[in-house]
């Protein structure tokens, strides 16, 4: 009987979707049209500056494409956008849009969420004579068809899952230990996830240049461009940044497609985090339970681990996205080396373990050089250390082929890469030679609870460098179970200390600078910029110590053990609440919907840039836009005050 109705739901689903999916496909709609010459009587003129507010019109739930055209001189701009008297909160969102003197054309989306009366086209010039050519078009998309029907395709895949979910429940075939896993994953993941869950984003860190690479990918694919695509040639005003070339994107088209599907550039974003957050989760548990083979065990780690403050430092803080993304990646690597050295080579499955490997480092490559770089160190010093295994006949055979199938997998990336760095000389490679970097001190390391930045002891750049109140307490219990001269397997031993020694490599009591001087390690510390990034893996180190530390401890029957167990679960809970909650209510709030504004000179330090560009001179001329826009914005201000002032008087 259930089977019959969940088909019958599945009929209704599927023929629900086809009606959405043939509107999808409608026609663009114009609705209004605003040319300069037919407007001149309705100008608004002060000095050096032009308004125009259009007459009200009605728009209707749906996605409305405004595209204006210009011929620009030197100095002169042109602002358009949607604006409303007195409709909801939120009824319609957009940016608006500036025209530069280098654009002759341009366009933007209005998102209008409920029936708006009282909308009208707002526009301002600087710097323009008011006979100026200029015209400005507005359509009815279906975009919103499209949204709506990925919403309810998205809505029903839940609904079906959790259907599903509870039907294999009561047949008994997802057991409570199965049941309390998917159920901690999916509020671990709510929780990491707590800052996104606003209708406004905050442009902290890197944040803004990642975006910009996100739109740009859009806008590539939409035009039709070769994939992969390589070189951004419209940034830093048609200069073009080579940033797809030394950064991996490709992650970051999954966000590119849902804003070609019409998503914003914001909501586009907190969807990628929230799937990356999900996949970490879930990668996390698998990979720890293949080491341990206990539920438990396995679940508090890749919690401690998905929580970790560095992990939320890096997505909320530092916007550091290749760097998350990395750190998803992690425990694929780790359990990999972990079943290579630690099964036997006789067993039936050895040869699978290659493809954790693989796959983690592949992921890693493709989401970000540095931590690839790093974690390559310790792979290679874990080989060292452990040379009698490596050297075994077949873990060393699936050791290269792991080396030789990552690279052929991903020579599309790293060939392009090393041929750009042969052919030229850019600018972060003269900065390795002569900048210095400092890691934190441990005292911002030991921190017991993160929070967004501030006056805080030992912070880099005050900003939340540490390993987590949770780990600390591990590695303390940890320490007093071996003074007590109690014996814990290799594993654990193991993890124990690549948590210390990584601990320690992002402090800055290691020499950086001397280092730097030796040659070829040197270039591999400049490149390393920060220090403090040796916290990713060490964020996972001390949650696969913890993992294991923990399964020791469950063997215990004392009470002691099972206490420890509790107070470190609820350290980590409390602890990732109180950084989520000050993570959100911290960040200065910004509702982005167009990314046609965000500008070009989100190039961080421009390290891709040719030795010799100048460039202050390539960030000034990107800035542009942005000093125009702040014009703008100043003179309607003052405007207002004016005006109100009158009124007033």
């Amino acid at each position: 009987m259930l089977r019959h109705k969940f088909r019958l739901l599945l009929m209704i689903e599927v023929m629900s979707a086809c009606i959405l999916l043939l509107t999808c496909f409608q026609q663009e709609k114009r609705i209004c049209t605003v040319l300069g010459e037919n407007i001149q009587n309705q100008l608004i003129e002060t000095e050096g500056y032009t308004e125009y507010i259009g007459e009200e019109m009605e728009l209707t739930p749906g996605v409305y494409r405004i595209r204006l055209k210009a011929h620009l001189e030197e100095g002169q701009s042109f602002f358009a956008e949607v604006r409303h008297n007195g409709a909801y909160f939120k009824a319609l969102r957009n940016n608006g849009v500036a025209l530069m003197p280098s654009e002759t054309e341009k366009q933007f989306y209005v998102y209008v969420l409920d029936k708006v009366n009282t909308a009208y086209i707002y526009c301002g010039f600087s710097g323009i004579d008011a006979n100026a050519q200029f015209s400005l078009e507005v359509y009815r998309t279906g975009i919103g068809n499209r949204l709506l029907f990925f919403i309810v395709l998205c809505f029903y895949a839940a609904l079906d899952f959790f259907l599903w979910f509870r039907r294999r429940i009561l047949a008994g075939s997802i057991t409570a230990k199965q049941q309390t896993v998917f159920w901690t994953l999916t509020i671990g993941t709510l929780l990491a996830f707590f800052p996104y869950l606003t209708d406004y984003i905050s442009i902290t860190g890197d944040i803004g240049y990642h975006l910009s690479r996100i739109a740009f990918l859009k806008d590539a694919l939409q035009q039709g461009a070769a994939f992969p695509i390589r070189v951004q040639g419209t940034w830093l005003d048609g200069h073009g940044y080579a940033a797809s070339v030394f950064c991996g994107d490709l992650f970051l088209y999954f966000p590119a497609c849902l804003m070609w599907l019409g998503f914003s550039v914001m909501t586009a974003y907190k969807i990628f985090v929230f799937i990356v957050l999900a996949a970490g989760a879930w990668i996390g548990y698998h990979c720890l339970y293949q080491c341990l083979k206990d539920t438990y065990a396995a679940l508090f780690g890749s919690m401690m681990y998905l929580l970790a403050p560095y992990r939320i430092f890096n997505i909320y803080n530092r916007g550091a996205v290749g760097e998350y993304l990395a750190m998803t990646f992690l425990p694929l690597i780790c359990c990999g080396m972990y079943l290579l050295y630690s099964k036997e080579p006789t067993s039936r499955d050895y040869g699978k373990y290659k493809w954790y490997l693989i796959w983690g480092m592949s992921a890693l490559l493709q989401s970000h050089i540095i931590t690839t770089e790093m974690v390559t160190m310790l792979m290679a010093l874990i080989c060292v250390a452990l040379w009698r295994k490596t050297f075994r006949r077949k873990t060393f055979i699936q050791l290269l082929e792991t080396v030789g199938i990552v690279l052929l997998l991903n020579m599309f990336f790293w060939l392009p890469l090393v041929y750009m760095m042969q052919a030229d000389r850019y600018q972060f490679q003269t900065w390795i030679q002569n900048e210095m970097i400092n890691g934190t001190v441990l005292a911002g390391a030991l921190q017991l609870l993160p929070n967004k930045g501030g006056a805080q002891t030992g912070m880099w750049n005050c900003e939340p460098i540490q390993l987590g109140a949770a780990a600390l307490l591990m590695l303390l219990a940890y320490l007093l179970w071996r003074i007590k001269r109690r014996e814990v397997g290799k594993a654990c031993r193991s993890f124990a200390i690549l948590t210390v020694l990584t601990l320690v490599l992002s402090t800055e009591y290691i020499p950086w600078n001397m280092i730097m001087k030796l040659p070829v390690i040197g270039f591999f510390v400049g490149d390393l910029q920060f220090p403090f990034r040796w916290m990713a893996p060490a964020s996972f180190f001390a949650a696969a110590f913890s993992a294991f530390f923990l399964f020791e401890l469950r063997e215990e029957e004392g009470p002691y053990s099972k206490m420890l167990i509790g107070i470190a679960a609820l350290v980590v809970f409390f602890s990732a609440v109180y950084h989520v909650n000050d993570c959100a209510f911290q960040a200065s709030p910004i509702f982005l919907y167009n990314a046609e504004n965000m500008g070009t000179t989100g190039i961080v330090n421009g390290e891709w840039l040719l030795e010799g560009v100048d460039r202050a001179e390539r960030i000034a001329e990107a800035a542009s836009l942005i000093s125009i826009l702040a014009v703008l914005g100043n003179k309607v201000m003052q405007k207002r005050k004016v005006q109100n002032e009158n009124r007033e008087a």
